[in-house]
C-alpha cells in the first residue's frame, strides 16, 4: 500500500445474505412466484467494504459471521476480493430479502434481525479491533448494533480509534450514537428521520447543532434523492445529488460512506469526499444488485453533484 494512503477499516456488525426477488407484481394474500432470484452480500458494513474495494481501495472488513449462512457470506466476500476478519458466532448469519416489481421504482424489504451475540463474542470483537493498526486509519462504522452488544459498543470502538489518531465516519442512530459522541467522531453520517428520532424535535439545523455540541466534529445529513446537508462549526453546505432513474436504491447510503472513506484515505478534504460519496450513492441506485458501483458511472455523476453554502 502507498504510504500516503491511509488504511480503511469497515465495521460490519450486522451482516446478512441478501436475496433479491423479482416479480411481475406482488399481490397480498396470493401466491407470488419470483421470475428471478439474485443472491448476494448485505449489511451496511459489508456493503461499504465491497464498494471501497470496487473504488480501488483495500479495506479490512471486521464483523461477525455464523453458521452455514456465515460460510456462504465469507465465500461471497472472497469472490469479490474483500478482505475480512470475523468473530464466529453461535447464531446463524441472517437472510434479508428485497422484493422488486416490474416497472415499480419502489422496493419492499423483508429484514431479519441478527441473532443476539454473547458477551464472550463481543469481548472477542473488542480484542480483534484492538489488534488492528488504527493509527491514521479511516474507520467506517455503520448500522444498528446487534442484540447482545453493549449500548456503548460504538463508543468503545470510537475511543480506540481516537486514541490512535484515526478518523471515524459513524453512521448509526439512537443511544449508541449519543454515547459515542463523547469521543469526538470526525463525521456523523445520518439520515434526516434517524437524526430527528435520535435528538427529538422537527428542525434539522437544531438537531445538527445538538450533535456538534455533544462532541461530533461534523454532521452529514442524507435525505435519499433530495439534497443533503453538511454542518460543522464553521459552515453549512447543501449538497444536491445527481438526478437519476433509480433501479434499486438499497445500499446507496453505504455507497456514500464508501466514496467518502476512499477520498479521505487519499488525503482529500471532507467537502470533496462528500461529492464523491453522493456520486457513489447515485451510481449504486442504477443497479439491481445493491452494493455495486461502476467507475464510469461514479465519474460521470460526480460532475453532476452541486454544492451550495447556506
Amino acid at each position: 500500500m502507498n504510504a500516503s494512503i491511509k488504511p480503511i477499516i469497515c465495521c460490519g456488525f450486522t451482516p446478512c445474505i441478501q436475496r433479491i426477488l423479482e416479480f411481475r407484481a406482488v399481490e397480498k394474500e396470493s401466491v407470488n412466484r419470483a421470475s428471478r432470484v439474485t443472491i448476494g452480500i448485505g449489511g451496511k458494513g459489508a456493503n461499504t467494504a465491497r464498494m471501497v474495494t470496487q473504488l480501488g481501495g483495500s479495506p479490512e472488513l471486521v464483523g461477525f459471521a455464523g453458521g452455514a449462512n456465515g460460510r456462504l457470506l465469507e465465500g461471497l466476500l472472497t469472490q469479490e476480493r474483500v478482505r475480512f476478519e470475523h468473530v464466529q458466532t453461535e447464531g446463524e448469519t441472517r437472510i434479508c430479502q428485497t422484493l422488486i416489481e416490474e416497472g415499480n421504482p419502489e422496493t419492499t424489504e423483508l429484514v431479519e434481525e441478527m441473532p443476539s451475540i454473547t458477551p464472550r463474542e463481543w469481548k472477542q470483537m473488542v480484542a480483534l479491533f484492538g489488534s488492528l493498526e488504527l493509527s491514521g486509519s479511516v474507520v467506517a462504522i455503520s448500522g444498528k448494533l446487534p442484540a447482545g452488544a453493549p449500548v456503548d459498543a460504538y463508543a468503545q470502538i470510537v475511543k480506540m480509534v481516537a486514541e490512535q489518531g484515526g478518523l471515524v465516519i459513524l453512521d448509526a442512530p439512537g443511544e449508541p450514537l449519543m454515547l459515542a459522541l463523547e469521543h469526538n467522531p470526525s463525521i456523523v453520517k445520518i439520515n434526516d428521520a434517524e437524526l430527528l428520532q435520535t435528538v427529538g424535535g422537527d428542525d434539522l439545523p437544531t438537531a445538527c447543532r445538538e450533535l456538534i455540541k455533544s462532541g461530533a466534529q461534523s454532521v452529514l445529513i442524507t435525505r435519499g434523492s433530495r439534497s443533503a446537508f453538511f454542518v460543522n462549526e464553521r459552515e453549512t453546505l447543501e449538497i444536491f445529488p445527481p438526478k437519476i432513474a433509480a433501479v434499486n436504491p438499497v445500499g446507496s447510503g453505504d455507497a456514500v460512506t464508501a466514496g467518502m472513506a476512499v477520498d479521505l484515505s487519499r488525503g482529500k478534504d471532507v467537502s470533496e469526499s462528500i461529492i464523491t460519496g453522493m456520486a457513489c450513492g447515485a451510481a449504486n441506485a442504477l443497479n439491481l444488485a445493491s452494493g455495486f458501483l461502476k467507475l464510469d458511472d461514479v465519474e460521470r455523476l460526480r460532475s453532476e453533484v452541486r454544492v451550495g453554502r447556506i
